[in-house]
């Protein structure tokens, strides 16, 4: 789906805003602290219902604000129709999310109907950061093409949740142990299934995009499951009983599950450049949309965040050219217009806004 009307009023620094984006290519430019990014920001807000900048969310409100609003159309698409979200939250933290004139009570559903892949200063974090980050990635795309995942993931907290709680308790019987490490083991290993058959089907997509971003460097992808590769999980749990109990947690299981990056013998987080590294991420977002596309006839939407920070002309146009192949909306932001320049190609559809004292004019 693409993004046909956009509303928001009380975010950040930006004005009540109205914009009518293009379908493809979105170029905000402006002054760094206009309000580039802020409206990136309300994007990813309506398809995560958090932001990407921080995880306090009255610092979204303006000073002089009590809540913020922020609504789009949807264009309309193979699922049926267009399609109506908006969000409201205040400084209490209480969210209203609506979606086609129903009040949706969890967020679960705007990953699905607002696919939104993000590349931005921090995604660096994707490679360096905890495996939390890593996880949160492969989970996004097994979410999109693994009907079943969402479920089973829930099921899985609720069961791990309930073990750890056991772990505390001065006495536990024996049929208790047995009902959750069997319900837990189940769980646990239908996720890693998935998990890893999502990773052989990424690969190819993968080493598809690095060999055009970065074709002197060579990057695996390989996978730890959160415990001993080989083992059966319900053997681990009773194994672990003890040793979890002093902890009073479960150490191992697919809560600890990482997806490894590495280029030779090293994590590519260590032998790679800034550059390169950024398009090892990358090739991860287009191969994860490209991989979403073919599977379930699709487009994300990318946000894509200082494009010129780190990326030299050619690398900028590299990318630029994969985004427009991939037919998806972007909306990407620049400080001066000047480093686009010859970027697109001349057939695409390319709408530019003015960012300035968070106002957004259209070009």
């Amino acid at each position: 789906m693409a993004i046909e009307h956009l509303y928001l009023q009380g975010v950040r620094n930006l004005a009540p805003t109205t914009i009518t984006p293009s379908p493809q290519i979105n170029q905000i430019h402006g002054l760094n602290g206009s309000g580039k990014t802020s409206l990136l920001e309300a994007i990813y807000y309506l398809a995560y219902a958090r932001s990407f900048r921080t995880h306090k969310h009255q610092n979204l409100i303006q000073s002089e604000q009590d809540l913020f609003t922020l609504f789009c159309k949807l264009g309309s698409s193979h699922e049926g129709g267009s399609h109506q979200l908006g969000i409201e939250r205040n400084r209490s933290g209480e969210r209203r999310i609506k979606l086609n004139g129903e009040w949706l009570k969890s967020a679960a559903e705007l990953a699905g109907m607002l696919p939104v892949q993000l590349l931005d200063p921090g995604m660096f974090t994707l490679l360096e950061g905890s495996p939390q980050y890593r996880r949160e990635y492969l989970d996004w795309g097994v979410f999109h093409v693994e009907q079943q995942f969402l479920n089973t993931w829930r099921d899985f907290k609720l069961a791990h949740k309930t073990r750890n709680a056991l772990l505390k308790r001065e006495q536990v019987s024996e049929l208790e142990t047995t009902i959750w490490h069997d319900k837990l083991a189940s769980l646990a290993e239908a996720i890693t299934i998935m998990r890893i058959e999502y990773i052989q089907a990424l690969k190819p997509y993968f080493d598809h995009y690095m060999a055009l971003l970065s074709p002197d460097i060579e990057v695996s992808l390989t996978f730890n499951q959160g415990w001993v590769k080989g083992r059966p999980y319900r053997e681990v749990l009773d194994e672990s009983w003890d040793t979890d109990r002093k902890q009073g947690f479960t150490q191992v299981g697919p809560q600890r599950a990482d997806l490894r990056l590495r280029s030779g013998n090293a994590l590519a987080v260590e032998k790679l450049s800034r550059g390169q590294q950024k398009m090892v991420v990358c090739a991860l977002k287009l191969a994860q949309a490209k991989m979403y596309q073919d599977t379930t006839g699709c487009r994300s939407i990318f946000l894509v965040d200082d494009l010129g920070a780190e990326l030299d002309i050619n690398h900028r146009k590299a990318l630029c050219g994969l985004l427009e192949d991939l037919k998806c909306q972007v909306f990407v932001t620049v400080v001066e217009e000047g480093q686009m320049a010859q970027c697109w190609s001349t057939d695409v559809q390319l709408t530019k806004f003015h960012v300035e004292h968070g106002t957004i004019n259209q070009e």
